[in-house]
């Protein structure tokens, strides 16, 4: 599926927004003013990014632990977000997130909250997916999990029946090689997470994650696909986890050169390099992008700081108390 010009500027923005907002909130959380857990996304940016601009106005999306700037690209304010981050009562979640923004969502933008229990997030998205069809919406669901997640029984469930029903789901398996310290060829008996497709009758393909171009055309074509009937499609993207699995992993079962070669390819640079090779940046305009993005973070976090802190009225409500 052709991209203008612009929309592929728009991709390298969300990319660099992504890869700028990852340093600042790693920098953030190690001078205490993110509580919570986080997963670092680098090297991971196509991945995210591209399958997030493959979706559509009504469509829905649930994220997985890794990454910040999908819940942008949907249309959640980044001042709210930070907040959010921040524990703050102006944010998601009002201050009551425990544990980071990937439990965080907004069904007004199509935003459905990942489930805490790594592997859950489908049969969440199954149910919203059979709303969509019982309702004749016209619109798909977007389901994210890694690799680890891929072994989990609810995980099989919702894939069976999601093909049986033939309901709009995509399902996205991000596949870094690691279940935090276990590596995938040691928990996971296929070669590829896609050959599992066939089991339940869906199509299933293995590309490249680090090709923002690459993941946003299958994800793009599987949406369409569920959007008109066609029933759900899994699609394994493979990247590399250039970190620890979170920032309290001390990273040990990893060599130098495993770590090393994780970095080998940096989805950032190679799409900054092809957009160049097409004129449509140069350096001039690549530092003025990143100085935009840096001023708009900076600008979240002066405001995230200034917010209120959650009251015991806040933390209490939506809790019930179970009389008898």
């Amino acid at each position: 599926m052709g991209l203008a010009d612009r929309q592929l500027l728009e991709l390298y923005r969300w990319m660099m927004m992504e890869r700028l907002f990852d340093e600042k909130v790693n920098t953030l959380f190690r001078m205490g003013k993110i509580m919570s857990m986080f997963h670092s996304v680098l090297g991971h940016e196509a991945a995210t990014v591209g399958a997030a601009y493959a979706l559509r106005a009504g469509d829905a999306f649930i994220p997985y632990h890794r990454g910040k700037v999908v819940y942008l690209i949907r249309g959640m304010a980044l001042d709210h977000f930070v907040a959010g981050l921040f524990g703050k009562k102006e944010g998601f979640g009002q201050g009551r997130n425990p544990v980071g923004s990937h439990m965080c969502g907004d069904p007004s933008i199509g935003l459905l909250p990942s489930v805490g229990c790594v592997g859950s997030p489908p049969v969440v998205g199954v149910g919203a997916a059979l709303a969509m069809k019982l309702a004749h919406r016209g619109n798909a669901v977007l389901i994210c999990i890694g690799d680890a997640g891929s072994n989990r029984g609810d995980v099989h469930e919702g894939m069976n029946f999601a093909a049986v029903l033939k309901l709009p789901a995509v399902f996205l398996f991000i596949n870094n090689g690691w279940g935090l310290s276990v590596p995938a060829s040691y928990s996971t008996s296929v070669n590829r997470i896609s050959e599992r497709a066939a089991a339940y009758g869906m199509p299933g393909m293995t590309i490249d994650g680090r090709d923002v171009l690459t993941v946003y055309g299958t994800v793009s074509e599987a949406l369409e696909r569920a959007r008109g009937g066609g029933g759900p499609a899994l699609v394994e993207v493979t990247v590399s986890r250039w970190t620890a699995h979170s920032v309290n992993d001390p990273d040990i079962y990893r060599t130098d050169a495993e770590r090393e070669q994780a970095r080998r390819v940096d989805p950032v640079a190679e799409y900054e390099a092809l957009l160049q090779k097409r004129g449509l940046l140069d350096q001039e305009r690549i530092h003025e992008i990143r100085g935009e993005i840096v001023a708009t973070l900076d600008a979240a976090i002066t405001y995230a700081d200034g917010c209120t802190e959650p009251d015991m009225e806040c933390l209490t409500s939506g809790v019930y108390k179970m009389e008898g």
